[in-house]
């Protein structure tokens, strides 16, 4: 009796916790924090939902069964008829059944200056003012992605840097929603340097902040207008380029992510490297893409697919490209394709 008395009590307030967390993720932008949390509270839950059920099993049958025929009653057949359609309906993401998620979505987007489009891409619109052309950036993220930070800018054929078109916030300020723990071990916003996150375009940005580091650090007024929130899923970018009189130039798009190791760029592949063997944020190093515009070729827009080109150095010690791509795996595949549409 008293370990019934335990484990009702202890799915109630599991369910509770299940449940203040599930609001929060509903309404907010991802934490990592509220979603460890969801995470093990719902493990724990499951454990106990068993164990509940095991304990109870001879009430359950009998309020599930019929009597006279020894089948399921009236009751349970429609419970599962109805868990069925839903459990089928989302999976398969048939229209009306996930209007309660993409209501979440939408306003979770909104809040970090993103909008859903009818087929689920994020849109991000970073740069409103009139400028020369315009440039659409469609990205499908690819089996590796898992939250990945990338820009996206414009040279000229020369390689001569010109401006970035798209900046994640995080990039541009070094401030991270997850930077660090407090002395309770939960996550808190902080300062966080990365020189290894977006080295190539670093170095071809060519500003160096307080500290030494290429990378931006609090308010950069050459990438602000550009500078939003960090895709999470497929997503368009919407932008602007003043190219001036060029009429030929290159788009650019560097792509990392943390924690992406492999057999080659191994935890400790690099230990006097205290950039590298110091984070715990590292792995494979960023992969540049690029394309090249002729406006002469272009009547009014054009679509271009982006091509990897290299991948910059492990720490971000250099702005060098380095084009052998043979230790790079899981880095590819970060992103399944990527389109630009060039609109003049």
């Amino acid at each position: 009796m008293k370990l019934r008395k335990l484990i009702s009590t202890s799915i109630a307030v599991l369910f509770l916790v299940l449940g203040v967390t599930g609001v929060l993720m509903y309404v907010q932008p991802y934490n990592k924090s509220i979603a460890s949390i969801h995470t093990v509270f719902g493990f724990l839950f499951s454990i106990g939902v068993i164990s509940h059920i095991i304990n109870n099993i001879k009430p359950l049958k009998m309020y599930s069964i019929n009597s006279k025929n020894n089948f399921l009653n009236t009751h349970s057949v429609g419970l599962l008829f109805v868990t069925g359609v839903l459990l089928m309906g989302l999976f398969f993401n048939i229209t009306g059944f996930n209007k309660i998620y993409d209501f979440g979505n939408e306003y979770r987007n909104s809040l970090q200056g993103k909008e859903t489009l009818e087929d689920g891409k994020q849109s991000i619109t970073v740069k409103k003012e009139l400028n020369d052309i315009s440039v659409e950036i469609d990205v499908k993220k690819g089996d590796a992605f898992r939250y990945a930070m990338m820009v996206v800018w414009v040279e000229d054929i020369d390689g001569n840097y010109i401006e970035s078109l798209f900046v994640p916030k995080s990039i541009a300020t070094s401030k991270y929603v997850n930077g660090q723990k407090n002395e309770n071990g939960i996550w808190k916003s902080a300062i966080v340097r990365r020189p290894e996150s977006l080295p190539y375009w670093a170095h071809k940005r060519g500003i160096r902040a307080s500290d030494g580091l290429y990378i931006p650090l609090g308010k950069s007024y050459d990438i602000d207008a550009v500078s939003g929130a960090t895709p999470t899923d497929d997503f368009i970018i919407n932008s602007k380029a003043k190219i001036g009189k060029l009429n030929k130039f290159r788009v650019l798009m560097e792509v990392n992510q943390s924690f992406n190791w492999n057999k080659y760029y191994s935890k400790d592949r690099f230990p006097n490297d205290s950039i590298y063997s110091g984070s715990g944020r590292v792995g494979q190093p960023a992969i540049v893409y690029a394309i090249d515009v002729d406006l002469d070729k272009i009547k009014t827009s054009k679509n271009y697919f982006f091509e990897p080109i290299g991948h910059s150095h492990h720490s971000g010690k250099n702005g060098k490209l380095f084009k052998e791509m043979s230790k790079i795996t899981t880095a590819l595949d970060i992103i399944d394709r990527g389109i630009v549409k060039v609109i003049k």
